[in-house]
């Protein structure tokens, strides 16, 4: 047993205590209090009175705190070495340990308990210190916080925010368990590993906490706040297990205060009542306790009562009162002469609390306790075996010997496993955190890790495993090398795969041919993994990969990114997080049929669709009648409230008349007990309206003044401002006129520069084209003089005219390849073209659905949820096919840009080229007859002179050019920062003007306030004057009357006897109904009282049972929220599979244009070679038959056949195609999903004619078919896939390119030798043929023409 520690701590004078004196002096642990009431001096006899002016208390610590300049002056450190040390040093002995601070409002304790961030208090140097002692390495050491605060007598958690509104809730509540006594259900624990964490923690909830300020302290708490620290310390001593738990309960309670000193009114006031409440609760337990250890030092008698449960702060003290637990009781005091009757009430709560009696034992687990006893049996039982002398009793102890032994040896291998976990977990508690929140348990890590996802009904706990840093192993246990994960199940390898984390990137190297999946895909290569992808090892092993630091960042960026533009980033991350809403089975399935054929899965998929939409709907039934029973629930007991504030209402203003019949009665009591003594009654009631009416008019005047006052300074205050405004609006209006002229300026000077400039322009144009015509003049001289060299010279003129040969023939040879060259970049800038015009489309389908299905919710008319959630889904597809077609335009656009680049690289080097090859020639032939005379070379000299003339005025016009292009680019820039500027103004007066009118708005709103307030307060004080007046004026009348009455008692004495008499029976009956009146309103409300607890009692049963239904209603939607993304992702699935194969298709259709190409390049080169070839014969032929025009007279001409017979060769047109196809019609078949168009497919052959219908896939089939069979047919262009294929406008679109195709396809097959539609091998074409060409022309049993848009 031990006794409370109680220490006392006077806290310095504050601003409002400068002029009091000091009434509290410390010596050793002994504290005295002077009373300033009482004079120094006390006359003879007053021995009493002089005893009591110094009172003396004596408690375990006096701490002087007062002045910092005195030698016993106590810090906070000292405050903890005195006490907190022990606390620390119980807490690891294995002790309940409880600190509360105590004392007036505005006295230190939130400062001593918890100080301040530059001097911490009590709380923040204990947890350090505890943290501090955690250096032995073979304990183990757990450590849990909470924090509540109780305010009005509710609990609320400080560390839990609440999300339901933006007001704190305190509806915990406290129950109490067999053993463990009082606790706070929903209350959330936090494990923590460092005293960083734990300082975390209290400064959110000291931020959480409730203050006001009030007239006694700025910052007054208005709550009583318990800090929660549950330490467990396990380690082996002496070879037993050693667990031990200790509960420190660090208690701020709020200040004592008294109404008057603290001003408290309203809400503050009600906070000082339940604040007052408690501590006088708080105050009678002490007391009880006290004086019940006083009588027998320990030992309760049976009959006293504590009441604990009177107050929520004493009932969850019970422990730390009396109980098992060290408590210390820290008083503040203030050492101010206006706080003496605080300050002794202070030290009388403290010198009665430390006559409490505590009985703390050390808490230990009832299975090492039991190990303890057990090994003290073992020890007794070996000392009775040694000297045991009875040889027939020795078995049966050595047997229970044996028993003991093994039983500690099993309790003792079980709490170590438990406690070998523990630690394994606890060792991580860096990375990883535990804690509470209410019933539910939520952990976290900060380091990279997988948790299993099992679909097994039976599981039911979750294995977390976190990578190490490095290589991570993953096989099963009979593996040859031991593995870090050990998994099992079919499909799963001895050294399945290798997880490596280096430098925050994890990546999975799957080992040989181990099945790995990653969100479903098979993963034969290392992969990166990324936060919420889920992987699947064998066929039977799922994870989930979490990466904390990767999350955070993903955070971040959704935080930063709206709604409607998700980058790729976050819809990968949601689709990811989606991967989780399938069960097991569903993502077997999904890994199974990736090696399913396309058409078998596509179909499975499609029912699966089906099936899951029926379950879906049949779900959405029974939730929304759920909904509907939880709302009629709701509904009723809004009814049951609404009926209950209604008896209530009744209730209270029944006993509002009661009170006021009471109030009446009472004022007619007064009326007859003035009457019997009237005389004094009149005169001090006629003095008492004297002073009401001086108070009243005193009242008036100095609220007049104070208004007047008012008024006087803010018309003030409003002059200063318009003077104010009215400056700062003239100097911006001088700004703004200085702005414009500055503008006028500029634009003036720019002008006169612009002229001059093109003034000298026109001087060196007028001088280029004087040089210009010298230059002609020379060049025709030149030409003179060339043409008489080469009628001179015949073998110059020969060399002459062969070098202008060589000339023309370059130039043609230029000519023709600029325009293979120009055929070639035309092709590749039409095909850049054609892929710009095909993103347009794209974006324009899109952006056409996306107005559709935002119109549909901005509308909200869906006819039902389902409705609801699919034009939800839709628009994510949209989202997502908005990113998709987004990369794809920036893959195009890059293309294009090195398209460009290299097309005009080529383009710059050809043009260059050409000049070279002119520019050689044209001086070789310079050469040729520059030397022939000094004419010529004079000639020339001159030309070059004029050229470099002419080169030079170019240079001084593009210089001339550049300056007047510099002056604009400056000169527009120079006004547009004026006119910003002069804009900036601009707003700036606007901004001041509409300050100036919101400042003469208000003063005139203000002055309207005033003036009202006036204006009631005199209308107020002459009704209160007025009245004041009548009373009087009765009073008067009344003092009149008995004055005549006691003019009258001489003659008629019996009379007023008789008077007096029925006056004290009138009096008597007064009061008898006043008693009963009071007896009817307490009844009134012990029955209010009675009722209001039994409906709190009922209302907490139906909000339990609404709270119940919530629950399951909650966990119905969540499931339903699920099964939503089950769909979503289906969907994505099909939607990313169909994006796959159309960008596959693009890389096919890429490759079939390049080999096109190449093909077509090969048929032209072997086309020009064998015209070529012909030609030379046909030239070889005519020679002969010039040769010889008199052979074979007779005989038919052959060259005329040769020639017939090459035309036929040459020919490419063929026979003329007797195939006529169109497709005229097209039409909308299926419904929802299964929605597609059919084109109607109309050929004619002769007089026969016929129809069939094909969807899109069978013309892509028909095109595969015809590639495989006929090669020539891949330089056909087949109409490609569009994201929007559903629309009309595709569907038009995609009719003209379909017929032109199957035209373009029929006419090649004609001419294709090995195609049974060449004439050589069906000369006439029948239906029938057609027919068994291609499936595809037969037409079925029930195809018809109806129903279709042309």
């Amino acid at each position: 047993m031990t006794s409370v520690k109680v220490a006392v701590r006077v806290r310095p004078l504050n601003q409002r205590e400068d002029a009091s004196s000091v009434i509290i002096e410390m010596e050793g642990n002994t504290t005295k209090i002077t009373n300033p009431k009482v004079p120094e001096m006390g006359e003879v006899g007053d021995h009493g009175r002089d005893h009591l002016k110094v009172r003396e208390f004596t408690f375990d610590h006096s701490f002087w705190s007062a002045r910092a300049t005195d030698q016993h002056f106590i810090t906070q450190e000292q405050v903890f070495e005195s006490l907190g040390l022990d606390v620390v040093s119980a807490a690891y002995e294995g002790y309940n340990v409880c600190v509360f601070a105590y004392g007036q409002t505005g006295s230190g304790k939130t400062f001593t308990m918890m100080g301040s961030q530059e001097n911490p208090g009590l709380i923040p140097r204990f947890c350090e210190e505890m943290f501090a002692r955690m250096h032995d390495p073979n304990a183990t050491y757990r450590t849990q916080v909470s924090y509540l605060e109780i305010y009005n007598e509710k609990v609320r958690d400080l560390l839990k925010y609440s999300t339901h509104s933006s007001k704190p809730s305190h509806k915990l509540r406290i129950r109490e368990h067999p053993k463990d006594g009082p606790y706070v259900q929903d209350l959330s624990q936090h494990t923590v590993v460092s005293f960083e964490g734990i300082a975390q923690l209290m400064q959110k909830g000291n931020n959480n906490r409730t203050t006001a300020a009030t007239l006694m302290n700025d910052v007054s708490s208005r709550s009583h706040a318990i800090f929660t620290i549950t330490f467990t310390q396990a380690k082996f001593e002496d070879g037993l297990p050693s667990e031990r738990q200790s509960k420190i309960h660090l208690v701020d309670l709020a200040g004592s205060e008294r109404a008057d000193a603290s001003g408290a009114t309203g809400q503050r006031l009600k906070e000082g009542g339940s604040i007052n409440r408690s501590l006088v609760t708080l105050g009678n337990v002490i007391s009880v306790l006290a004086e019940a250890s006083s009588e027998e030092r320990g030992t309760r008698t049976r009959g006293t009562f504590i009441p604990y449960r009177d107050s929520v702060l004493t009932w969850l003290l019970k422990d730390s009162l009396g109980g098992n637990a060290k408590t210390i009781m820290i008083a503040t005091v203030s050492p101010a002469d206006i706080n003496y009757a605080e300050t002794m009430s202070t030290l009388r709560y403290a010198n009665r609390a430390k006559n409490i009696i505590n009985r703390p034992t050390v808490n230990e687990d009832a299975n090492v306790r039991l190990i303890r006893e057990l090994r003290e049996e073992i020890a007794r039982l070996k000392a009775l075996v040694t000297g045991n002398t009875d040889n027939m009793s020795s078995p049966k102890v050595q047997e229970k010997l044996h028993e003991n032994e093994a039983r500690i040896k099993v309790l003792t291998e079980e709490w170590a496993d438990k406690w070998r976990e523990s630690a394994s977990i606890l060792q991580e508690e860096k990375n990883l955190e535990l804690r509470k929140e209410g019933v539910g348990v939520i952990l976290d890590s900060t380091r990279p890790h997988l948790i299993t996802v099992d679909d097994d009904v039976l599981a039911t706990g979750i294995m977390l495993y976190h990578l190490k840093e490095g290589i991570t192993t993953i096989g099963t246990e009979d593996s040859d090398e031991p593995q870090d994960i050990s998994i099992s199940g079919q499909g799963v390898a001895q050294q399945h795969c290798v997880i490596e984390y280096r430098d925050g990137v994890v990546t999975m190297h799957p080992i040989e041919e181990a099945i790995c999946h990653v969100n479903g895909h098979m993963v034969r290569e290392p992969v990166r993994l990324n936060q919420g992808e889920v992987i699947l090892l064998g066929k039977t092993n799922m994870f989930r990969f979490n990466h904390p630091a990767e999350a955070q960042k993903m955070k971040q960026m959704r935080k930063a990114l709206s709604t409607l533009s998700l980058s790729k980033s976050g819809v990968l991350n949601n689709s990811r997080t989606s991967l989780l809403s399938h069960s097991l089975t569903d993502l077997y399935r999904s890994n199974d049929s990736l090696s399913i054929p396309q058409g078998s899965r596509r179909k499975r998929v499609e029912m699966a669709i089906y099936e899951f939409e029926e379950t879906h709907r049949e779900e959405l039934e029974v939730l929304d009648a759920r909904r509907h029973e939880v709302e009629e629930m709701e509904e009723q007991y809004r009814e049951k409230e609404r009926a209950w504030h209604k008896q209530k209402d009744l209730l209270e203003d029944t006993l509002e008349t009661k009170e006021h019949q009471l109030a009446d009665l009472q004022g007619k009591l007064l009326v007859i007990k003035e009457t019997m003594s009237p005389a004094r009654s009149i005169e001090d009631a006629l003095q008492r309206l004297e002073t009401q009416e001086e108070t009243q008019l005193q009242e008036t005047r100095t609220i007049k003044e104070e208004l007047k006052q008012e008024l006087q300074e803010m018309t003030t205050r409003h002059a200063c401002i318009e003077s104010s405004v009215a400056i700062a609006l003239s100097e911006v209006e001088q700004q703004v006129s200085s702005r414009q002229v500055q503008i006028s300026a500029l634009q003036d000077e720019s002008e006169i520069r612009r002229k001059g400039l093109q003034n000298e322009r026109k001087k060196e144009e007028q001088r280029t084209e004087e040089l210009r015509s010298e230059l002609t003049a020379i060049r025709g001289e030149m030409k003179v003089e060339r043409d008489r060299l080469l009628s001179e010279n015949v073998q110059l003129k020969a060399e002459y005219d062969k070098v202008v040969k060589e000339e023309s023939n370059l130039k043609e040879q230029q000519d023709k390849l600029d325009q293979d060259k120009n055929a070639q970049w035309k092709t590749i800038l039409d095909g850049l073209s054609e892929e710009n015009y095909r993103i347009e489309e794209a974006w324009q389908d899109l952006t056409e659905q996306e107005a559709i299905v935002n119109r549909k919710l901005a509308s909200g008319m869906f006819a039902s949820d389902r409705d609801r959630m699919q034009c939800e889904n839709d628009k994510d597809h949209l989202l997502q096919a908005r990113a998709l077609l987004k990369e794809e335009e920036e893959k195009i656009a890059a293309k294009q840009q090195k398209e460009m680049e290299r097309v005009e690289g080529e383009m710059e080097k050809w043009t260059q080229q050409k000049e070279n090859e002119v520019s050689a020639l044209e001086k070789k032939r310079n050469d040729l007859v520059r030397h022939q005379s000094k004419e010529m070379t004079s000639l020339f000299s001159q030309e070059e002179a004029k050229r470099a003339d002419i080169k030079a005025q170019q240079e001084k016009c593009c210089g001339v050019d550049q300056l007047l292009k510099s002056l604009e680019k400056d000169v527009q820039r120079q006004i547009l920062d004026l006119k910003e500027e002069q804009q900036t103004l601009i707003s700036l007066r606007d901004k001041k003007r509409q300050e100036r009118a919101i400042a003469e708005e208000e003063r005139s709103q203000r002055e309207a306030e005033i003036q009202q307030s006036l204006k009631e307060l005199e209308e107020s004080s002459a009704k209160e004057m007025k009245r004041i007046e009548e009373e009087r004026r009765r009073l008067l009348g009344l003092q009149q009357e008995v004055k005549e009455n006691q003019e009258n008692t001489d003659y008629s004495g019996s009379g007023a006897a008789h008077i007096l008499k029925e006056r004290e029976q009138e009096l008597e009956q007064k009061s008898q109904e006043c008693n009963e009146l009071q007896g009817q309103i307490s009844k009134l409300r012990e029955e209010l009282s009675a009722q209001e607890k039994q409906q709190e009692q009922e209302h907490d049963k139906e909000l339990d049972a609404i709270e119940f239904k919530k629950l399951q209603l909650q966990e119905m939607e969540r499931q339903e929220r699920i099964n939503a993304l089950v769909e979503q992702e289906v969907k994505r699935r099909l939607f990313e599979e169909k994006v796959e194969r159309e960008k596959q298709r693009r890389v096919e259709r890429d490759k079939e244009r390049q080999d096109r190409e190449k093909e077509i390049q090969k048929l032209k080169s072997s086309h020009e070679r064998e015209l070529r070839q012909l030609r030379a014969k046909l030239e070889q032929s005519n020679g002969l038959s010039k040769s010889n025009p008199y052979g074979n007279a007779g005989a038919p001409d052959s060259s005329m056949e040769n020639r017939r017979k090459l035309v036929r060769q040459l020919s490419t047109v063929g026979p003329p195609p007797t195939v006529e196809v169109t497709i005229p019609n097209y039409a909308l078949r299926g419904a929802g999903r299964d929605s597609h168009y059919e084109y109607e497919v109309k050929m004619k052959i002769g007089d026969e004619s016929w129809s069939v219908f094909r969807r899109y896939s069978k013309f892509r089939e028909l095109h595969q078919t015809m590639k495989k069979k006929h090669p020539n047919v891949e330089i056909l262009v087949f109409p490609p896939r569009k994201l929007f294929h559903k629309t009309e406008r595709v569907a038009a679109e995609r009719r003209v390119m379909l017929e032109q195709y199957l035209s373009n396809l029929v006419e090649l097959c004609q001419r294709c030798k090995d195609s049974p539609l060449h004439p050589e091998r069906n000369r006439f074409l029948t239906k029938h043929i057609l027919a068994d060409f291609d499936p595809f022309f037969r037409r079925g049993l029930f195809e018809h023409t109806r129903h279709v848009a042309s």
